[in-house]
């Protein structure tokens, strides 16, 4: 039986946009059992690891309880994918949802979700005592409950902003035993963040559209997405569509921001500057005037990951070419 799942890149965000639900509520930082830092971002360094049963509340504001180090877990996020390798527990790893950024590592292992769905039945057969699941309509509601039915111990992650990425990969972390490699993660993360923001020069700031599609409405960012903002913090002020949770901009809109760089988020799939520049309408925007359209790897910029800092090193090279920025120490 197949449910639904939000696929992490379509290329036709439109058929993306469809499954979305509301946003889940941020979750609370409520104190824990056995130490637990229960995700939060600012916590120091743990000196031990806790011990087992660890509850949390994962991003979705649910308390979950988790027995013993999970030793089966399924991962249907590039986030979860991501952090779990950069954490070097791709062992512990036995279902993966489809997607582009799969490490090699992983490449392996049984792909239970895809564009047409999670595969419930795949998935309980692998007796994972882990799933993680993504908040929003990432994972459908409808394959979140049954999982829950199947009494298989899921956690939702689901970012919002910057310090919500700190936090989620803390929880990734504090869920799989991995709480100090988590928390040095998080740490050297932000230190790389950190450096990169005194290249940012002073001044005037670009206005940047990030186009996620266009093939026949437009998507960029809504304002609330972590995405846009990574780009305020690489020196620009990002064109979104104004209303959270809302990745549809009109053309007329987009006009009137008069956004001077374009960065393609979908140069993968073949969309260039001269495509961009040949749309009718799109003339008289400054960035196809002054050819200020330029390709970003979205896959990197959209999953918020361990890649925090690389992809805000990418976004400040995009927006402004001039700036050359220094090796990225995490992955």
């Amino acid at each position: 039986m197949f449910f639904a799942v939000f696929p992490y890149r379509l290329r036709s965000f439109a058929a993306l946009l469809t499954l979305l639900m509301l946003s889940a509520s941020l979750a609370a930082c409520g104190a824990t059992p056995s130490g637990s830092t229960n995700g939060d971002s600012t916590a120091g360094i743990p000196s031990s690891e806790a011990a087992y049963p660890r509850t949390m509340t994962d991003d979705a504001g649910e308390s979950i309880t988790i027995s013993a180090a999970p030793q089966r877990i399924v991962a249907l996020t590039p986030a979860s994918v991501e952090t779990l390798a950069t954490l070097s527990l791709t062992d512990r790893v036995v279902g993966i949802a489809e997607c582009t950024c799969t490490p090699d590592t992983l490449a392996a292992i049984p792909v239970v979700a895809g564009y047409e769905g999670v595969d419930l039945e795949q998935l309980i057969a692998l007796e994972p005592d882990l799933v993680f699941v993504g908040g929003s309509g990432f994972t459908s509601a409808d394959a979140i409950t049954a999982m829950r039915t199947a009494n298989l111990t899921v956690v939702t992650i689901d970012p919002k902003g910057v310090d919500g990425v700190y936090r989620t990969l803390r929880l990734i972390g504090d869920a799989v035993g991995a709480s100090i490699p988590a928390a040095k993660l998080v740490a050297s993360v932000r230190a790389d963040i950190a450096r990169l923001a005194t290249l940012i020069p002073a001044g005037a700031r670009p206005k940047v559209f990030y186009e996620i599609d266009a093939t026949s409405t437009i998507y960029g960012l809504a304002p609330d997405d972590y995405a846009a903002e990574l780009i305020t913090l690489a020196g620009g002020e990002p064109v979104t569509s104004g209303s959270a949770g809302v990745y549809e901009i009109a053309l007329e809109t987009l006009v009137a921001a008069a956004p001077q760089v374009i960065l393609l988020g979908d140069a993968a799939y073949g969309t260039t500057a001269a495509a961009v520049a040949a749309r009718p309408g799109w003339s008289a925007i400054p960035a196809v005037a002054g050819g200020a359209i330029r390709p970003v790897d979205g896959d990197l910029v959209t999953t918020p990951g361990p890649r925090l800092a690389a992809a805000l090193a990418a976004l400040i090279v995009a927006i402004n070419p001039a700036i050359s920025v220094p090796a990225i120490t995490t992955p």
